[in-house]
């Protein structure tokens, strides 16, 4: 008998998974094509204001000047943000996840579980993939914690018992961070020039290629396209907040 026996459960067709790092490959590879300069390795250590407008960047490998900045920093949004001595309404979360040593191919969809917020799918290596929701307290900590490891096991174990002898190759963490309706930031700032893609938390990865055509177009049009204007950071203040806790199948 097993513990959480199945009730019920979402199928979506049309869902999959992809290599993620390759997806990144891909973007660097056609903005590198399209004339777009991509400056690796150089930290941003501070943004110019001056009066309410920003002016400049400052990295450690200089000084760029500029009227427009695009804070899509993902877990480090809101210390960007600081930057210009902009508070944002967000709280950082670690995120963890892990690989197995590779197995034959097996599993060809993605499995969540909401009731024991997991889920797990297979590498084109061969390797199970595996995670949960973010850890329950705020950090900005990347490292491994071997409470994540015994609960994620545990969990998968009850939907796949027959991996108990599996080896677990490696596991590591990221930084997500989350405002109160679990919904994005986007859209311009009490600064002018500084704007805001910001807050996906865990599931912004779908929804980075619309989010790039309309944030091109707010920066071209100097207007918030309909699509986006619910996600103004100023929603707050109005009262006007958009719960999505359930984006992901699995509760935060």
């Amino acid at each position: 008998e097993p513990r959480y026996p199945i009730l019920a459960a979402l199928y979506h067709p049309p869902g999959g998974i992809i290599r993620h790092d390759a997806v990144v490959w891909g973007y660097a590879h056609q903005a590198d094509c399209r004339g777009i300069h991509i400056h690796q390795h150089t930290e941003a250590t501070g943004i110019e204001v001056e009066g309410d407008a920003v002016c400049a960047v400052h990295t450690n490998r200089g000084i760029i000047h500029t009227g427009m900045v695009l804070n899509a920093t993902a877990g480090w949004s809101s210390t960007i943000a600081a930057m210009v001595g902009l508070e944002l309404p967000l709280e950082t979360f670690p995120l963890q996840a892990c690989v197995t040593e590779p197995l034959k191919p097996f599993l060809d969809v993605v499995i969540v579980s909401g009731s024991l917020h997991a889920y797990v799918s297979q590498s084109d290596r061969g390797e199970l993939v595996m995670g949960a929701s973010v850890d329950p307290f705020a950090a900005y900590s990347l490292r491994s914690s071997l409470e994540f490891l015994e609960g994620i096991a545990g969990h998968v174990l009850e939907l796949f018992p027959f991996l108990s002898k599996v080896r677990v190759l490696r596991q590591w963490g990221g930084l997500c961070e989350l405002p109160p309706d679990f919904s994005p930031l986007m859209g311009f700032t009490p600064v002018k020039g500084f704007l805001l893609d910001a807050g996906w938390g865990t599931y912004g990865f779908k929804a980075s290629p619309i989010c790039g055509k309309v944030m091109a177009e707010l920066i071209a049009t100097g207007r918030t396209p309909d699509l986006i204007e619910p996600f103004r950071l100023s929603r707050f203040e109005e009262h006007a907040l958009v719960g999505e806790k359930g984006a992901a199948s699995v509760g935060h």
